[in-house]
């Protein structure tokens, strides 16, 4: 009884806001199809695909600003955007205006040209004047998936359509990829691959970046798996509870958790190491988050260590995905690594304030390469998101990223931990941005805007659950409960 005055508000609501709803869900399912297209041009990395993504998402962030329910915590959205804005706005504006050869912040390969050249050159800060430019595309991109998927995160029912469109459309590209990879390993959607042709890559060209996406969804899938028992529970626990056969139980349970099994082993398919080793990382955060109130603290430890130990022999046994032969071959370092990384610390040293431009990372480090870094591989990126982002725009615009998502993931820790508030969708966030925190210090995961977006929009949508108040969450939860008592109904 004490949620039924919850539940007449709520459905007084939907019946005031009915009409108005209609064309906020029409731009909301504008958002959702964006995010589930991402991935199939080659992982959206052309500027032509990033600038379309733009404006669709542009639009449909508009339509849903203007949607009938209230905007959680709308003070902390607008300090989000307004900091990201203006970071790299001001970043964009001192690399490309022009300088004088005497300015300090001048990059000193604009005095060498018109030394060659013999003429003089306006200089810049950058080493490519309108480059950064074409790199701004991505943060836009990230920063307006991030506030649509905030928009609908204050709203229950757009935020598990969102939730459900993720988990959807990466478990379908994890089935086309593992059925690509057995008939035709070679070809990237249409075209011949360049690079890994003798691993799973999807619709991706680069395989860690296809393993930490479907990495990814494996973790969202074995969480929806996770819901549906404890809703389950939650019916037989109740005072209505309908009567339930263990063949119904099974088949509640037999679609989320194939997806999880097929996503799972499109991603060691993929024999990349880090995103391999990242991907159960985030695997044991979401199956600690969601049974930490139902374990002793020692079983859950032993649990947890048994657990990786036994599920990665397992499947390196079982599916021989060559993960084996290259960690035997090329060791665990990748051709070099540490040497990248000395160099590129060379590089923010030189020019810490402003980089050497957004976007110039691939001509600038030839400069700075260091003799010790292997043949093997394309060093056309830092590997190491952090770094380059310091390379590129400075130490100021690298502290401003890493803290906001320090931030962002102890704000989702901390809803985690707390049972009022703990929910899917803030564990799915917290684990899959485990993931892609931790690969994008030893690879560029993060800098594909397929996974990026993927990552982004889910945990703007997380966030803006983190911010309702407890009353609302709690009287969102009683309510989907109550009308739909079935496991079909997912955070």
């Amino acid at each position: 009884m004490r949620y039924d005055r919850r539940y007449i508000v709520v459905l007084q609501t939907a019946v005031v806001a009915l009409k108005p709803r209609q064309a906020s869900d029409a731009f909301a399912a504008l958002l959702f199809a964006v995010v589930a297209i991402l991935p199939f041009p080659f992982a959206s990395v052309s500027s032509v695909a990033i600038s379309l993504w733009c404006g669709l998402v542009g639009i449909a962030v508009v339509g849903l600003a203007l949607r009938p329910p209230a905007i959680a915590s709308p003070l902390f959205l607008a300090a989000i955007i307004a900091v990201g804005v203006a970071s790299y706005a001001t970043i964009l504006y001192l690399q490309v205006v022009a300088r004088a050869p005497s300015d300090p912040l001048v990059h000193p390969i604009w005095a060498l040209a018109s030394e060659i050249l013999g003429m003089p050159l306006e200089g810049s800060a950058s080493i490519a004047r309108g480059q950064p430019y074409l790199a701004i595309g991505t943060p836009l991109l990230n920063l307006l998936l991030f506030t649509g998927g905030y928009m609908c995160g204050a709203d229950e029912t757009l935020s598990r359509r969102l939730f459900r469109t993720i988990a959807w459309a990466g478990g379908l590209y994890a089935v086309y990829a593992i059925c690509s990879y057995a008939l035709e390993p070679n070809l990237v959607l249409w075209q011949e691959k360049i690079a890994y042709a003798g691993n799973l890559t999807g619709t991706f060209t680069n395989r860690n970046a296809a393993a930490v996406y479907f990495g990814s969804i494996a973790i969202i899938w074995l969480l929806l798996t996770f819901r549906r028992l404890n809703l389950r529970r939650k019916r037989r626990s109740g005072k209505r509870r309908r009567p339930s056969t263990i063949l119904v139980n099974w088949r509640v349970l037999a679609l989320p958790s194939s997806f999880f099994c097929i996503c799972l082993l499109a991603l060691v398919l993929t024999g990349s190491r880090a995103g391999v080793a990242c991907s159960f990382a985030g695997l044991l955060v979401a199956f600690g988050l969601n049974f930490r109130s139902e374990m002793p603290p020692r079983l859950r430890k032993w649990l947890a260590f048994g657990g990786a130990v036994v599920v990665i022999l397992a499947i390196y046994q079982i599916f021989d995905s060559g993960l084996g032969e290259r960690l035997e071959t090329e060791g665990t370092t990748g051709g070099g690594r540490a040497s990248v990384v000395a160099s590129v610390l060379h590089m923010i040293s030189d020019f810490p304030w402003l980089g050497s431009g957004l976007g110039s990372f691939r001509w600038s480090f030839a400069a700075y390469r260091s003799s010790q870094i292997s043949g093997w591989g394309v060093w056309d990126r830092a590997h190491n998101v952090p770094l380059e982002i310091a390379a590129e725009g400075g130490l100021v615009l690298a502290g401003i990223v890493v803290l906001a998502w320090i931030g962002a993931m102890a704000i989702l820790l901390r809803a985690c931990l707390d049972p009022k508030r703990s929910r899917t969708l803030p564990r799915a966030a917290l684990a899959v941005s485990t993931v892609a925190v931790l690969h994008s210090l030893i690879d560029f995961s993060l800098q594909i805007p397929a996974y990026a977006g993927t990552v982004i929009v889910l945990l703007g949508a997380a966030l803006a659950q983190t911010q309702r108040p407890v009353a609302e969450v709690e009287a969102a939860e009683a309510v989907n409960f109550e009308v739909n008592q079935t496991p079909e109904s997912l955070d």
